[in-house]
């Protein structure tokens, strides 16, 4: 899907006679919702459900008591 927009995206602007700053506009759109918390949050849980599928009894834990600023999860291998 995002290889789609990107060369829709692509083939826009080299298209256009728009120039630079049509450019500058579909950066700036494309990088906000890239980096927006909604977008990784739909990509960490599709990741998580795609891992679930192929292998529903995960072999690492997440550590808890590691603090982190960006929501991030740090796993270990599991003991058990």
């Amino acid at each position: 899907m995002i290889q789609f927009v990107i060369g829709a995206t692509a083939g826009y602007v080299l298209g256009t006679k728009a120039g630079r700053k049509r450019f500058e506009q579909i950066k700036k759109g494309y990088s906000a919702a890239v980096n927006s918390p909604a977008a990784k949050s739909a990509v960490n849980a599709t990741r998580k459900a795609v891992a679930d599928r192929l292998d529903p009894q995960p072999r690492m834990k997440e550590v808890k008591n590691l603090k982190r600023t960006d929501d991030s999860q740090v796993l270990e291998p599991d003991q058990d």
